[in-house]
């Protein structure tokens, strides 16, 4: 089983405009679309369109909270939300004729100590051995790094596999708990192991190797078109995995969070690590085509698929 934590859920509206943004003046849309978003969601809904199933945890607030889970239901994904006070956030990307990407994130609801605990009370009906968790995304405001590292901490002891997509702070405490697999881009590593960001897979992999001295067990950094790297404590050799030809991204966000869905489905099914490397990327840049934060149909990862190349590092 397959279990997402998204801590600071979301709305996600994409609007298009058919000129530039310009800023302190009237823009109009010409096109307007919502989906339930936050990254830990964004790994289910992925999961959900590549043939999987997840349960999706997390915090859910107020009237666009309930809004979220009609929507989840609808898509036929399973969840298990915390209800609290307040109002869930609203995200919104603005995608000019150009190609242009402008983001407005709005910070979230507070989450009192009593809510966390109701919240790790619900865990524990998913901590069955060998489950994989996916934590996923940034924390809601004034959320204590202590409760981050206790999620990590309770889902480790009871013997289920870790995945992590964070940054900064959150990410070098967790690496600290060996998590089974982290998702970093390219400037969440630079700035995690202290080396310059860089798109040259050789120099990837070195980084990505020191984040695996760090703590994690596997690693896998996402490079926008030019695909990812990954590394594993399990493999002697890294892999960089990209298209031929390349893709080039028309929908951007949420292409990360495609990623992990994949790499989590992957490892659910079983797959060896070099069909997983194939599959992460293909279902980034088969969503990579798609406005927003739509996912990919497993027709159209296929499709991609098959244009994937591996190269041994």
């Amino acid at each position: 089983m397959i279990i997402t934590i998204t801590l600071n859920a979301a709305l996600d509206r994409t609007q298009r405009i058919e000129h530039p943004l310009v800023v302190g003046k009237l823009n109009r849309a010409t096109s307007s679309h919502l989906e339930p978003g936050g990254k830990g969601i964004n790994v289910s809904r992925a999961i959900k369109a590549l043939g999987g199933n997840s349960v999706a945890l997390g915090f859910c607030a107020g009237t666009n909270g309930r809004i979220m889970k009609d929507m989840l239901t609808a898509a036929d994904i399973h969840h298990d939300f915390v209800d609290i006070a307040g109002q869930q956030r609203v995200n919104t990307q603005i995608i000019d004729a150009q190609g242009g990407h402008t983001e407005v994130n709005e910070p979230g609801s507070k989450v009192e100590d009593a809510d966390f605990l109701r919240l790790v009370d619900r865990m524990e009906g998913y901590l069955g051995e060998g489950n994989i968790f996916v934590l996923a995304g940034s924390t809601p405001p004034e959320f204590p790094i202590k409760n981050y590292l206790k999620l990590c901490k309770t889902i480790k002891k009871h013997g289920c596999k870790l995945i992590i997509d964070a940054q900064g702070e959150l990410l070098l405490e967790a690496l600290k708990l060996e998590p089974d697999f982290v998702k970093p881009n390219i400037f969440e590593l630079a700035e995690a192991v202290g080396d310059k960001p860089s798109a040259d897979p050789e120099v990837v992999v070195v980084s990505a190797r020191k984040m695996l001295d760090m703590g994690a067990r596997a690693v896998c950094v996402s490079m926008s078109q030019e695909g990812a790297v990954l590394v594993s404590k399990d493999e002697p050799e890294a892999l960089y995995v990209n298209t031929n030809p390349k893709i080039y991204d028309e929908g951007a966000v949420g292409t990360g969070d495609a990623m992990v869905g994949a790499i989590a489905n992957s490892m659910n099914n079983g797959l060896k690590f070099d069909e997983m490397a194939r599959f992460a990327v293909a279902t980034a840049r088969a969503c990579s085509r798609l406005p927003g934060t739509e996912m990919a149909s497993l027709k159209r990862v296929y499709e991609v698929y098959e244009t994937t190349q591996v190269y041994i590092l």
